[in-house]
């Protein structure tokens, strides 16, 4: 431990900005899912609360309901909770220097693929930090019609149509991430090498 008292103190630490926190009000949240039909991914409008190029994943456990919505989130990150009545509530967390206000409500029912859309937001973070990814949006969704769904789109930043990269119903499971970090970099970054998490030549 260096002594202060003699010149030789090590330098201050070097802390992040706090994040951007937008609050996503009900009526802008459900005009931007209007024009969605829930079974059909073509008609699918992402979410933006950031500039692109940033991810969305959708995931369902079809026995989630609760009487109240949740939002929450880190890094333009935002949850929007469908509530029985329609009502949808949320919170974005941006990656610059301006703090706004938070909202959050309670949420009674645990979500099984919440921690999983989680953890791969959090590797895919840890792989793309901004600017390579601005945001990563986490939509639960509870409708007995999107059963069972994990869903995973990128929206490149030059086009405004989102790029489905991961869909758990026709690919036959959960995302492996060192695939699904693949397929994001070869759209985001092609020719970067991933490490360990590129595919190594068969023999």
């Amino acid at each position: 431990m260096a002594d202060c008292e003699t010149d030789q103190c090590p330098p201050a630490p070097v802390y992040h900005a706090p994040a951007e926190v937008h609050i996503s009000t009900a009526a802008t949240t459900t005009t931007t899912r209007t024009a969605t039909n829930i079974l059909d991914p073509t008609t699918f409008i992402a979410p933006r609360s950031g500039p692109a190029p940033s991810v969305v994943i959708e995931f369902c456990d079809r026995y989630a309901c609760s009487a109240d919505g949740m939002f929450f989130s880190p890094s333009h990150l935002i949850i929007a909770t469908e509530c029985p009545d329609n009502r949808l509530v949320g919170i974005s967390f941006g990656c610059d220097n301006r703090v706004g206000p938070v909202s959050m409500r309670d949420n009674r029912t645990t979500l099984s693929r919440l921690h999983r859309a989680t953890w791969t937001q959090t590797e895919l973070f840890l792989t793309f930090p901004p600017p390579a990814l601005s945001s990563i949006t986490l939509v639960p969704l509870n409708s007995t019609e999107t059963g069972g769904r994990f869903r995973v789109w990128l929206l490149p930043i030059d086009s405004d149509d989102p790029k489905l990269v991961w869909d758990r119903k026709t690919e036959g499971g959960f995302p492996e991430l060192k695939v699904l970090k693949q397929r994001i970099r070869d759209v985001i970054q092609p020719g970067t090498s991933l490490g360990h998490s590129d595919a190594k030549p068969t023999a």
